[in-house]
């Protein structure tokens, strides 16, 4: 989890563009070949160690989510994510580049409360809508060694592709950052994240909240092939305001590794009130060498 910068914004011209190229570049990637390594889906909490240079690794993924609230819209319902999508490239031996979104979020509206700060304009029992795309790069700070885990920081920027008339969006631009942690104990590999975080509130402008962001994974593998995971990743804060309630979400499940593709499977549990009862997730991951670090000339 990371820690953001959040200000009152519209969505831009550089949201729109991405929105529209994002998926075409997915499709792209996915064509390609090449042996599959280590990856970390489906959990939330990032890990420390950077793809390697030239290495692109594409995830792809699918949410159903129950009981899921907006606050800002007073709407609950089950939500379906289609498309929950990553694309992590390897630019040099001290950095990573991700971008990650949702090519679409449906809506099965089962209440909606009133009064409430953006009531929806649509009509009916379901809406949709994009979901918001997050820009970020990992930066490496130290590697494993000895006592010391590997060491990486992380920032972002999350652009607001998701808008009000759906129900599904805040219209916030949103920065984080956070310190990334990674251990390895035995056969198993634990992943800490913490920061913090500066969320613009969406309905007062001028005012913030100033949460915790964190995170705790573990992968344990099984055998060669399949490695069992677990998370808890959320924000904490002081205050309660409309739109940056607290989060914390627990994640668990399965790794499976298949030829050149790891296939992955997870079960869903929200811990505070405005996240999702319960849900489950479904993905793979891939990945290919897209260019070599070229060689020093003496």
């Amino acid at each position: 989890m990371v820690c953001y910068f959040r200000a009152h914004s519209s969505q831009s011209d550089l949201g729109v563009k991405v929105r529209r190229w994002f998926p075409l570049l997915v499709g792209c990637i996915w064509l390609s070949a090449s042996p599959l390594r280590g990856q970390q889906r489906p959990l939330k909490t990032d890990d420390a160690e950077l793809a390697g240079t030239g290495l692109v690794r594409t995830e792809f993924g699918l949410e159903f989510l129950q009981k899921q609230r907006y606050s800002l819209s007073g709407l609950e319902g089950d939500l379906s994510r289609f498309g929950v999508a990553s694309i992590h490239v390897g630019v040099g031996e001290y950095a990573e580049f991700q971008i990650s979104g949702v090519f679409q979020d449906f809506l099965s509206v089962s209440s909606r409360s009133t009064p409430v700060p953006f009531p929806p304009s649509f009509t009916g029992n379901s809406t949709n809508d994009f979901g918001d795309l997050v820009l970020a790069s990992k930066l490496r700070l130290a590697p494993e060694k000895g006592m010391r885990p590997a060491l990486a920081f992380k920032f972002a920027v999350e652009l607001p592709n998701a808008k009000h008339p759906s129900g599904l969006g805040t219209d916030q631009t949103e920065f984080y950052a956070s310190i990334l942690l990674t251990k390895h104990i035995g056969r198993a590999q634990v992943l800490g994240n913490i920061g913090m975080a500066i969320l613009g509130n969406p309905v007062v402008v001028g005012r913030q909240t100033d949460p915790l962001t964190y995170g705790l994974a573990i992968i344990l593998p099984m055998n060669k092939k399949i490695n069992l995971v677990g998370e808890i990743n959320g924000r904490q804060g002081p205050l309660h305001r409309v739109g940056n309630e607290n989060q914390a979400v627990v994640r668990g499940g399965l790794q499976i590794r298949t030829g050149s593709f790891q296939w992955d499977i997870a079960g869903i549990a929200g811990l505070k009130e405005f996240d999702p009862d319960s849900g489950i997730t479904i993905g793979v991951t891939y990945e290919f060498q897209a260019f070599h670090k070229k060689p020093t000339i003496k």
